[in-house]
C-alpha cells in the first residue's frame, strides 16, 4: 500500500532549472489544460487565475533579466576601473625610484606590502590600497608632482561612483528576485491545486497527468558527485592554490547565482571540460561578493561545466551555487 501522505506533499518544491525552463513549464501546462477544458475537461475555473498567475511570474523574470543586464555593465565598469588602478601602479614604480630607491622609507609609503599586494586587489582591499598611495602621493607631491595625486584621486572618485551604483543595482536585482519568489510559489501552489483536480477527474488513470504536465521540461541531467543524486544548491570548497569544477548543469538562458561565503577571492570561468586550463583573466567574486552568472557568458552551449580557481597560498575558498 502507498503512503496516504505522499498524496499530500507539495510536488513541485525543488526545481532546479533556470527561470526561462520554469516558464515554459507552467506555460505548457496552462496551455494543455486550456486545450482539455476546450474538448470538454471541466477545468474551466482553473484557467484564469493560473493565467494572471503565470503573467505576474512572466513578468517578474523580464524584470530581473533587465536588471541583470545593466548590473553586467555596472560589474564590467567596476572591473575595468580596478584593471586601471593596476595599469597606474606599475607605472608608478619606475616614477618612485627615480627619486626613492626600493630599499628606501619613501619607497615602503608607496608599497608598504611590496608591489605584487597591488596585483591582488580585491574590492575588498581597493579602499586601503588607494588610500595607501593617495597619502604617499601627498607626502612626496614635490618629488612626483601634484598631477600624480590628482591622477589617483579621480580614478578612486570614479571607482566609488561605479561601485556604488553597482551595489544598488544588485539591491533591485534582489527586489526583482524577491517578486520572482513570491510568484514562483503562488503558481506550484496553484499547479499543485490544478493537479489535484486533474488526479480527481482522471482517477485510476495516472498516465492521464502526462497530457497535461510535461515533466522533461524541468528534467535536466546533473553534474553528479558519486552517490549524489540530489539537485538541490550546494556549497563548493575551492582547496587553497587549486581549481574545483561545479557540479550544476546549465543550459542557454540559464542564470546561476554564486555567492563567495569564504574568506579569499576566487575566479570562475566556463569550460567544455572538467579539466580545461582556466582562461589568461577568468572573473573574480571578492569575499563576500556575490554573482548573477548567465549560461550564455560562461559559452554554454559549448561550455557545460563552471570552475572555480583559488590563487591563495594558505586558505581554501568557499562558494555557495543555485539556479535563479
Amino acid at each position: 500500500m502507498k503512503q496516504l501522505e505522499m498524496y499530500a506533499a507539495l510536488p513541485l518544491e525543488n526545481i532546479q532549472v533556470g527561470r526561462d525552463l520554469i516558464v515554459e513549464f507552467f506555460n505548457d501546462h496552462f496551455n494543455r489544460t486550456k486545450q482539455a477544458t476546450a474538448t470538454g475537461a471541466p477545468f474551466g475555473e482553473l484557467l484564469t487565475p493560473f493565467e494572471e498567475c503565470l503573467a505576474r511570474l512572466t513578468a517578474s523574470k523580464t524584470g530581473t533579466a533587465v536588471n541583470l543586464a545593466q548590473q553586467g555593465s555596472d560589474t564590467m565598469t567596476v572591473d575595468n576601473l580596478i584593471q586601471q588602478f593596476k595599469d597606474s601602479i606599475s607605472a608608478l614604480e619606475p616614477k618612485v625610484m627615480v627619486h626613492f630607491p626600493k630599499g628606501s622609507v619613501q619607497y615602503h609609503e608607496f608599497f608598504p606590502q611590496g608591489k605584487s599586494a597591488y596585483n591582488r586587489i580585491t574590492k575588498g582591499n581597493i579602499d586601503n590600497l588607494f588610500a595607501t598611495v593617495l597619502a604617499a602621493s601627498e607626502n612626496h607631491k614635490d618629488q612626483l608632482g601634484q598631477a600624480l595625486k590628482d591622477e589617483f584621486a579621480t580614478l578612486q572618485s570614479n571607482y566609488i561612483i561605479a561601485r556604488n551604483k553597482q551595489l544598488e543595482k544588485k539591491g533591485s536585482t534582489s527586489s526583482t528576485r524577491s517578486a520572482w519568489d513570491d510568484n514562483l510559489e503562488e503558481i506550484k501552489d496553484l499547479a499543485f491545486h490544478n493537479l489535484l483536480m486533474i488526479a480527481d477527474h482522471h482517477r485510476g488513470q495516472p498516465e492521464k497527468i502526462r497530457l497535461y504536465f510535461d515533466q522533461s521540461i524541468i528534467t535536466l541531467d546533473k553534474h553528479k558527485q558519486a552517490g549524489d543524486d540530489t539537485a538541490q544548491a550546494y556549497t563548493l570548497t575551492v582547496p587553497a592554490s587549486a581549481t574545483a569544477v561545479a557540479n550544476i548543469n546549465f543550459a542557454l538562458g540559464d542564470t546561476l547565482l554564486v555567492t563567495n561565503t569564504g574568506d579569499v577571492p576566487v575566479c570562475y570561468y566556463g569550460a567544455s571540460s572538467a579539466n580545461q586550463a582556466a582562461p589568461a583573466n577568468p572573473t573574480e567574486i571578492a569575499e563576500g561578493d556575490e554573482a548573477e552568472i548567465t549560461a550564455a557568458s560562461l559559452g554554454a552551449p559549448t561550455n557545460k561545466y563552471l570552475l572555480f580557481v583559488n590563487n591563495d597560498k594558505d586558505l581554501e575558498g568557499e562558494v555557495e551555487i543555485m539556479m535563479v
